[in-house]
């Protein structure tokens, strides 16, 4: 048989192979499906989430995972084609008419992986912000009430800037710190009172709790990566526009640090959604990629990350330079 002829009998039988659907380029795909018990742990989705091109960093961590399928699927192929091509017909092909047959199957035929599975796999965020109380070391939401009499709150703090996300200006969130602690507080200045005055560090940075897809995570923390595209800006208030993301006023909130391993005790309760622009955002990772884990410090159970959460998420529709 020549190349043309034995070409054309091998894409007659892969026309005819259950499984294997043909492209409008003339090449054929098959969808190679992931169990249902098939999931991603947190630590290889940080490492995605962390890399410089987070989607080929998915691609080659699922081309890992499944080579060995792959291999045994082509060989499986292989040898249904030439099963169905030379049955019946009494004859044997040579070495050199196998070589063409195994590489035009290489060249023709394709394994789509299931990145649909993972990318829609759920994990538990903690969005960990940064209003410009970075640049302090994070110990501006954590002054508070000040044994010297000094009740300033600097408006680079994460508390300020949830206040007033929730209506409340400095002064008036400054007079409910004053109160201190309480016992059974309602509303946002009630429960921040309950927050700050629960403390066990002086650096803390405000936390919000929430359920993400790694579809989602992916695109967040693209934006994310936006904000050092003109360069670094320790004050995150320098920082150019990178979208906003809608939090529901459900979410788990609280102030964490993450790099002891301690904070308040997720008190604060929400009375609005939050839009938190994106520059704001310190990390956006899956509980324990910035840090201590919040379920290990505070023994949380995975529902106080299904309360509320990303409502929406904005990408800017034009860069700023």
């Amino acid at each position: 048989m020549s190349n043309e002829e034995l070409e054309a009998a091998v894409m007659d039988v892969l026309g005819s192979m259950l499984g294997y659907h043909k492209n409008p380029d003339g090449t054929f795909s098959y969808e190679i499906y992931a169990d249902y018990q098939d999931v991603m742990d947190g630590k290889t989705a940080i490492g995605i989430l962390q890399a410089d091109d987070p989607v080929q960093q998915l691609w080659e961590t699922l081309d890992e995972w499944y080579l060995d399928y792959k291999c045994q699927l082509r060989d499986e192929l292989e040898e249904a084609v030439l099963e169905k091509l030379l049955s019946g017909r009494g004859i044997v092909l040579a070495d050199e008419e196998m070589d063409f047959v195994q590489g035009l199957l290489l060249e023709k035929v394709f394994f789509e992986l299931p990145e649909k599975h993972y990318l829609s796999q759920t994990f538990h965020v903690d969005i960990m912000v940064d209003t410009g109380d970075g640049d302090y070391g994070y110990t501006l939401n954590g002054s508070y009430p000040c044994w010297d009499g000094d009740t300033c709150i600097n408006r680079k703090a994460g508390i300020a800037w949830l206040a007033k996300s929730q209506g409340y200006t400095g002064a008036r969130l400054r007079n409910a710190l004053r109160k201190g602690d309480m016992r059974d507080p309602k509303g946002f200045l009630e429960s921040m009172r309950v927050e700050v005055a629960n403390l066990l560090s002086g650096a803390c940075t405000v936390t919000f709790l929430v359920e993400m897809t790694l579809e989602e995570l992916i695109e967040l923390n693209r934006l994310i990566r936006l904000q050092d595209r003109n360069g670094y800006f320790p004050d995150a208030g320098r920082k150019p526009y990178c979208g906003y993301v809608i939090l529901d006023k459900a979410t788990e909130t609280g102030l964490f640090d993450p790099w002891d391993g301690c904070g308040g005790c997720f008190s604060i309760e929400l009375e609005r959604d939050v839009k938190l622009p994106v520059k704001y955002i310190r990390s956006a990772l899956p509980d324990g990629g910035d840090g201590h884990a919040v379920e290990s410090v505070f023994g949380m159970c995975g529902s106080a990350w299904l309360r509320g959460g990303v409502k929406r998420i904005h990408a800017p529709v034009k860069l700023p330079a």
